[in-house]
């Protein structure tokens, strides 16, 4: 509970003394965060006194996680580390630099839940599209090395289409089969009609007999004429 109590404590001061001036210290700090605040220190010259100026360099402790996380509006912290340089404590006293600085601060505040949720979805849809992409190169490669690891069995999708495919195939191979014994069937009738063709002595034969024939038709003439002229 000791550093609850901020730093920079004395042995003088009770437990009870040190958490009272944390609390009061963490009330100041957060009231950092109102440029109007600011703006009323300055024009009462509080900024000008070197104590309190080494006081704003002893609240910077309040930057560390262990007491940060105890701030409800960590803006503070930005104006704390402004009012170390002169220049802002300087400028701050003017009441237009003051109202700008309002101004911008209170836009901030407005469109911080919006801009907050926007930078949450964007992340989260980002994170999703990751793990999707994960997802499909996982599966991929799952796929990739399923026939290996399961020596040769197919996947439940592959074997539904190699069994409809051998459903089909016996119908296909009826078919063909029908269709080649019918051709076959063709093929082999002409060729059993057909007669051999002759041989070359056979051919040598036929055009010796010709002449032959043609000799004994003209004898069958001649004999013909000459019994005519004896009847005659």
């Amino acid at each position: 509970m000791a550093k609850m109590y901020g730093k920079g404590k004395t042995a003088i001061e009770s437990e009870d003394q040190q958490k009272r001036r944390w609390q009061i210290e963490l009330e100041f700090v957060q009231c950092l965060s109102n440029p109007n605040y600011l703006n009323f220190l300055a024009q009462r010259g509080y900024f000008k006194d070197p104590c309190f100026i080494n006081y704003l360099k002893y609240l910077q402790y309040w930057k560390e996680p262990e007491y940060a996380k105890y701030l409800m509006y960590p803006m503070c912290l930005y104006f704390l580390d402004l009012l170390q340089y002169e220049h802002f404590r300087r400028e701050i006293v003017n009441n237009q630099c003051c109202k700008f600085i309002d101004d911008q601060a209170i836009l901030q505040w407005q469109h911080y839940t919006r801009k907050r949720i926007k930078l949450i979805n964007s992340v989260q849809e980002n994170a999703a599209a990751v793990a999707a992409a994960t997802q499909q190169q996982q599966q991929l490669q799952q796929q990739q090395q399923q026939p290996q690891t399961n020596g040769g069995i197919l996947a439940p999708s592959e074997a539904a289409s190699v069994a409809a495919a051998e459903v089909a195939n016996p119908l296909q191979q009826a078919t063909l089969q029908n269709g080649s014994s019918s051709a076959s069937q063709s093929q082999q009738q002409p060729l059993t009609a057909r007669e051999p063709a002759p041989t070359q002595t056979q051919v040598l034969s036929a055009t010796h007999q010709l002449p032959q024939q043609q000799q004994q038709q003209i004898n069958g003439l001649a004999s013909s004429g000459a019994m005519k002229l004896e009847l005659n």
